[in-house]
């Protein structure tokens, strides 16, 4: 007898640039999202990202935060809200209200948990004490296209969602493990709160799931978007959808 398959709740991450600034080792040269033909182009990626109609939308911003979260979105919904220079204004605002969302859902958790170096500490060991594994871990991050100049936002969402950039961002932290010396695993003392961060990421995603029907999209930098989306598909939890097939 043939098992009948069950429908499962369907996720599509969208890796993206930050908008604002950031404190992240890779940090990409920007100009202002705020200037007239930039708001023109994140106005047309929010209209193609209608498409998949989410039922959800889930924001990396700490999980704690939730609450202040939904009173700026409400605000923005009221009209009291002026969108600040940052994806989670520009575009999960701006998204979750055309498709008559009464909310958003923060998801990310940034405690110290297993940290034990910070990732820039973990880079400059290995700059000094590995530097040809610090060559061919870091060398390939700081030759990705680190500029938005010359591009559409829909055309930086599509790089940074390219499966090769996609690949080349996560091997690069994965292995991380290989920085060490006999005495001590330098790597692990961040990539252990790497792991640990997106598996709560991972975690937060799967509460939101109430029913079978339910579309989720997950807006997050796009060094998460592999490692999420590992967890994602290991969990059997739902069905993932790609990103080009909605701005391409």
């Amino acid at each position: 007898m043939r098992l009948k398959a069950m429908s499962k709740p369907t996720i599509m991450i969208l890796g993206t640039f930050h908008m604002g600034s950031t404190l992240d080792m890779i940090e990409i040269e920007k100009d202002s999202m705020l200037s007239v033909q930039r708001q023109k182009e994140i106005k047309e990626v929010v209209d193609r990202l209608k498409d998949f109609k989410p039922t959800k939308i889930a924001l990396e911003v700490e999980k704690k935060r939730n609450g202040t979260l939904n009173e700026e979105f409400t605000g923005f919904l009221k009209g009291d809200y002026h969108l600040m220079e940052n994806e989670i204004d520009q575009i999960e605002y701006r998204l979750a209200k055309q498709m008559g969302h009464q909310e958003v859902y923060a998801v990310d958790w940034m405690e110290q948990g297993a940290l034990q170096r910070e990732s820039s500490e973990v880079a400059e060991w290995a700059k000094e004490h590995q530097p040809k594994l610090y060559e061919e871990l870091f060398g390939p991050l700081y030759r990705l296209e680190l500029t938005t100049v010359g591009k559409s936002v829909n055309d930086l969402l599509l790089y940074y969602n390219q499966p090769e950039v996609v690949e080349q961002l996560h091997r690069s932290y994965v292995n991380m493990a290989r920085i060490k010396d006999t005495k001590q695993y330098v790597g692990m003392d961040w990539l252990i709160w790497w792991y640990q961060r997106n598996l709560i990421l991972f975690s937060n995603l799967s509460d939101l799931v109430t029913t079978p029907d339910d579309r989720i999209l997950f807006i997050v930098g796009g060094s998460h978007v592999r490692i999420v989306e590992n967890f994602v598909k290991e969990s059997g939890l739902f069905e993932t959808v790609s990103v080009q097939s909605y701005l391409q």
